[in-house]
């Protein structure tokens, strides 16, 4: 019924289905698409062309993604793995719109406009907002009414997975067996045994460490070097030089007035009866009841209650909310806004049937005033005459980078920048933003940069632009055994402390498998101080967790919990035991009892969560069904 869900919907009906497409799409195009020779550059499911424009949309923003990893150029190998999946994407969803088609699902403009006023990103301070909504669309290159045709599709979509999901079921064994395992409890205790604590007596001989060095010489070479030059374009130091007077402010609030403009909108409640194939008994019935509504002292919102068949809004006394005339279908707009409050009207007329409309409020054209928005509209001016200028000197010094290929001076001259220098630019540098820049990294070290030519202008960050510049380029040299022998030998030390922890730690957990207690088996190693949470305990000290029961998830250390689940259940008064490498130490861990999990109440939680596990699969073998039994013609030129 509310038109501006009928005008007003469709960018993220891909924002939401193409998510869920790619989870769906687990099975591949291969094997069921049909590569054809046909130049008609399109991608067709079971006869049916996808929508070319929005495939090359999605296409294009993942290329843009990957062309900031890899500025100089794409990898054949990742171009074609993105159209793989886009391909994929857009045969699952596909797919399931033509199953919703055959199968009739209808999407009422009542569910529509609840799905979109819903959305947190179209309110503001809790309302439905329609400037905040249209400027949305508009920021991510969707039309409003491309918005609601896919959002319709998406609501479709979850009526059918919701038709799978009301028809899943766990049996009562599976259900305990499910709960048994995921549920299951187990008593565990654990001691770590840091590294630290062994490197005291950790040796590291001239043999050793001659031996170490050259099993691992590829870790002792100098890093790969340029002396880097760079001039950066920051839209922050743009920012700092814009000033306005008011005049100037002036002018641009009367650009963006209309942001600041709230239409008048119309709190109304109504009722309908709905359109029947009898159209005469359904205006008797709307009359009757109109007839009972315009009553002096007629409680409207319980007649809505007893007789309106809009199920959402009747429960709500058949009420609307505020409205924009946008929001409604023409004739109830027509009607609706030629009213007075407290008036009732009706029967009105729509292809949803007939409408009983009582008019609560109305909320008049409100637009604030320039002496209100002053303050706020001086740092916005600045935001939005910053990133124009800044948009102008990226174009001007990619162009500039381009055409003076082989020196940063004129780039530099011309916007009035710094070159600056880092004579020994490598990866991994230290406490440097540019060497924290894979993008920067990898151009840096390009043949065309490294031969003499400036970088394609790169993006650091949000805001920052450079390009860079090599020069005195340095390969990797081997270091000798007297440069790093304090390294290698350092590293010795800690391969034998970790040896002599991993040693201890077994040592330890069979002591305790044997019958011991942790302080008796830990005692040749020193005395544990036992865990305490929100405290961390010296470096080289052995900390004790002392036999808890948790869960599959709960929060203990992630190697010990894992390595305590995969082990055997214990015999009744025995323990299993074992040792796992934790961060800086070796943790021995002791299962002591298990304790399978059991229904809570009468299960029906747990029933429901281990139901919506089974509806997932059944989808997904769904859409596999579907995936089997259809054709599907793929011409890869598509994408050219």
């Amino acid at each position: 019924m509310l038109q501006w869900i009928n005008d007003r919907m469709k960018i993220f009906g891909w924002l939401f289905v193409l998510p869920l497409a790619l989870v769906f799409a687990v099975w591949g195009v291969q094997g069921i698409v049909s590569f054809t020779t046909r130049q008609d550059n399109a991608l067709q499911v079971n006869g049916e062309a996808v929508n070319m424009q929005q495939l090359h949309e999605v296409y294009q923003r993942e290329l843009a993604q990957l062309g900031r990893q890899f500025p100089d150029e794409i990898p054949a190998a990742m171009r074609d793995e993105v159209q793989r999946r886009i391909v994929d994407q857009f045969v699952s969803t596909t797919l399931i719109e033509q199953q919703t088609r055959d199968l009739r699902y209808v999407v009422s403009d009542q569910a529509l406009a609840r799905s979109i006023t819903s959305f947190p990103g179209f309110q503001q301070n809790g309302k439905f907002d329609r400037p905040t909504y249209e400027a949305l669309l508009t920021s991510r290159g969707y039309t409003v009414e491309r918005f609601e045709a896919e959002q319709r599709d998406l609501l479709k979509t979850r009526e059918l997975e919701g038709g799978i999901f009301n028809s899943s079921f766990a049996t009562a064994p599976e259900l305990a067996r499910a709960v048994a395992l995921k549920d299951e409890t187990r008593e565990v205790s654990y001691a770590v045994l840091p590294v630290a604590r062994f490197l005291a007596q950790a040796r590291a001989e001239e043999p050793a460490i001659a031996a170490y060095y050259e099993a691992h010489k590829a870790d002792y070479m100098t890093p790969e070097s340029v002396h880097l030059s760079y001039v950066a374009l920051r839209v922050a130091d743009v920012t700092s030089t814009i000033t306005a007077d008011e005049a100037t402010l002036r002018g641009y609030y009367e650009t963006v007035k209309d942001r600041y403009t709230q239409p008048e909108a119309r709190h109304a409640r109504h009722i309908l009866i709905n359109a029947t194939p009898d159209e005469a008994a359904g205006k008797q019935k709307a009359d009757r009841v109109f007839a009972e509504a315009s009553k002096p002292g007629a409680d409207f919102a319980a007649l809505a209650k007893q007789y309106s068949d809009d199920g959402p809004t009747a429960k709500e006394g058949g009420d609307l909310g505020f409205g924009e005339r946008e929001f409604y279908v023409p004739a109830f707009a027509n009607a609706l806004f030629s009213m007075k409050p407290g008036e009732v009207r009706g029967p009105i007329k729509t292809e949803f049937g007939w409408h009983i409309i009582k008019l609560e409020e109305i909320r008049p054209v409100a637009t604030k005033s320039f002496d209100d928005l002053k303050d706020q509209l001086l740092p916005e001016y600045r935001q939005a005459e910053a990133a124009k200028r800044f948009g102008d000197a990226q174009e001007k010094i990619e162009q500039l980078a381009f055409e003076h290929g082989g020196s940063l001076e004129p780039v530099a001259k011309a916007l009035g920048l710094k070159i600056e220098e880092i004579p020994d630019f490598h990866r991994g540098l230290a406490g440097n933003e540019l060497a924290a820049n894979a993008k920067v990294v990898a151009a840096a070290f390009s043949a065309d940069v490294l031969g003499g030519q400036n970088s394609k202008a790169i993006e650091l960050t949000p805001g920052t632009v450079v390009v860079v510049r090599s020069a005195d380029h340095k390969l990797p040299q081997q270091r000798t055994l007297a440069q790093v022998h304090a390294e290698v030998a350092d590293a010795v030390r800690r391969e034998a402390a970790l040896a002599a922890a991993h040693k201890a730690a077994e040592q330890v957990a069979a002591s305790v498998g044997a019958g011991s207690s942790w302080e008796a088996a830990l005692k040749p190693y020193g005395t544990p101080v036992t865990e305490v949470a929100g405290k961390s305990a010296p470096a080289d000290a052995i900390v004790l967790s002392p036999a808890k029961y948790v869960g599959r998830r709960d929060g203990i250390t992630a190697e010990v919990r894992v390595a305590a689940f995969a082990a055997p259940v214990p015999k009744e008064g025995m323990r299993s035991v074992g040792s796992v490498a934790i961060g800086a130490g070796v943790a021995a861990w002791s299962v002591s009892a298990v304790k399978p999990g059991l229904l809570t109440g009468d299960g029906s939680a747990q029933s429901r969560e281990l139901a919506g596990n089974v509806a997932d699969t059944e989808f997904a073998t769904y859409l596999a069904v579907l995936r089997a039994r259809a054709s599907v013609h793929y011409n890869p030129a598509i994408f050219e």
